[in-house]
């Protein structure tokens, strides 16, 4: 048959693991220097100081730079911010980092608002090549970057400040290095044409942005509240924190890469939120001593949604041709500035009987924003991953896959609409795009799914494809 075994085992993994270089996991250097910085615990002015205006200060940096790309060009204007801006982040590091004579409150928050202006540039600059990978090398490129960036975080919170200093102050020229050679080494661009029903495909999905944005608000509120919670050892909080970062961003790899399995964007979305509703909602009650652990574990899934949210902005501008910037910027102020609000509110709250009301309500807001902003049909309207149920083989081995379906159908006694579905889903077909053309609902679609995969004892379409090979 045409669809040999290479072909499809070169199809497992994406071409940033088939052409493996480290430039290809640089995000890990922003990710780092934001969770280092802002949240060490040794900062003599506290990290909700200087967390809120960071917060604002990158917010508004994006929000300029966004206009800058409305207006002009940035392809021009975006190679010569890269090194003055990792110069101004690496001074403001020092500053926030050591314990200098200098430091006090006034220059925190100078510091504070120059290392947001570098750290916002820091995540932008990443735009452009981010926006030209398909959705299964923005996936691997993330979670890798994650699992890197969370093993790096361990060794990093314990630092003393002087040698944390310095590689943090690193970091910014780091990540300069790394997105100059991932542009260069840039995969093939795959853009396959999509249907839309209506939605216009170059828009930027608000509806999904609201419900990040009262994510966020939570989460700073979270940050902002003097919640008591018994101290744990700073060595075995970051062990279990990062490593339990790093298991989770190597589940997403094996699920996606190694068991072919999908990646739902709104079920995660919403199973992580209501997590954090519900650890909220209890919060006030568990006492200091699980107090402590119940925020590490929403402070991971924090993290498992900024890797999430940053693939769905990824996958949105793959597909547009609005510019890049724009839409990172508009995701990540987002999330960005809800959170510096929420800092706020909860310092304002604080944490008595009025502070464990607000935190009730906040919770319950979290709720109706996962279910109402962040559905299904939300995610489904846009095509959200719908490039990852399956890699689309070459055009010249469909015939190859149409007479493969045929006989698994014969052979395991497949109905007719059964194979015309089964010949979509293995050509590499979305959902939608096989209930608009053959004329059903998606509902049905995903029933005559599962009777294929249940006649045909395989849980992936992978495994599908594995069996026309062995044919």
């Amino acid at each position: 048959m045409a669809v040999g075994a290479e072909t499809i085992d070169n199809e497992r993994l994406p071409h940033v693991f088939r052409n493996f270089d480290i430039a290809y996991l640089g995000i890990f250097a922003p990710h780092v220097w934001i969770y280092c910085v802002a949240h060490r615990v040794d900062l003599d002015f506290g990290g909700v100081l200087v967390g809120i205006p960071l917060y604002l200060a990158l917010s508004a940096f994006m929000l300029v730079v966004m206009l800058l790309a409305w207006k002009r060009n940035m392809k021009r204007i975006a190679p010569r911010l890269d090194w003055p801006l990792a110069v101004l982040q690496a001074a403001a590091t020092v500053l926030l980092v050591l314990p200098l004579p200098v430091t006090g409150f006034a220059s925190a928050i100078v510091a504070a608002v120059a290392a947001g202006i570098g750290v916002a540039w820091l995540y932008l600059q990443w735009a452009p090549f981010y926006a030209r990978l398909d959705v299964r090398d923005a996936i691997a490129c993330i979670f890798a970057a994650m699992a890197v960036g969370s093993a790096c975080k361990i060794p990093i919170d314990v630092l003393p400040p002087l040698p944390a200093a310095v590689v943090l102050a690193a970091l910014p020229f780091v990540s300069v290095a790394l997105v100059r050679r991932a542009l260069r080494l840039q995969p093939p661009v795959k853009r396959e044409p999509r249907l839309f029903y209506g939605e216009n495909p170059t828009s930027i999905p608000w509806k999904i942005l609201f419900g990040v944005a009262a994510y966020s608000l939570i989460i700073g509120a979270i940050q902002g509240m003097p919640i008591e919670v018994a101290p744990l050892p700073v060595w075995l909080a970051t062990t279990v924190h990062h490593g339990a970062e790093v298991v989770v961003a190597l589940a997403v790899l094996w699920w996606v890469f190694a068991r072919g399995g999908l990646l739902r964007f709104s079920a995660l979305w919403q199973a992580t939120l209501l997590f954090t509703a519900t650890g909220l909602f209890f919060l006030p009650v568990i006492g200091p001593e699980w107090a402590a652990w119940a925020l590490l574990l929403v402070s991971i899934a924090q993290t498992l949604v900024v890797m999430l949210f940053w693939v769905m902005l990824a996958d949105v501008a793959h597909h547009s041709s609005t510019s890049p910037f724009v839409i990172f910027g508009s995701g990540w102020i987002a999330y960005t500035l809800p959170f510096a609000l929420g800092e706020l509110g909860g310092r304002a709250a604080g944490f008595n009987d009025a502070g464990s009301t607000v935190l009730a309500v906040l919770a319950y807001v979290l709720t109706i924003a996962a279910v109402f902003a962040l559905n299904e049909s939300t995610f489904s309207q846009r095509r959200i991953f719908a490039d990852l149920d399956l890699p689309t083989p070459e055009q010249s081995a469909f015939a190859s896959i149409d007479a493969g379906c045929a006989a698994l159908g014969q052979k395991h006694g497949l109905t007719p609409r059964e194979v015309e579905v089964l010949q979509l889903l293995c050509k590499g077909r979305s959902k939608s795009y096989i209930a608009e053309s053959l004329f059903i609902s998606e509902n049905t679609v995903r029933s005559h799914s599962k009777h294929i995969y249940a006649k045909l004892d395989v849980h992936s379409k992978q495994e599908i494809l594995d069996l026309i090979v062995a044919q």
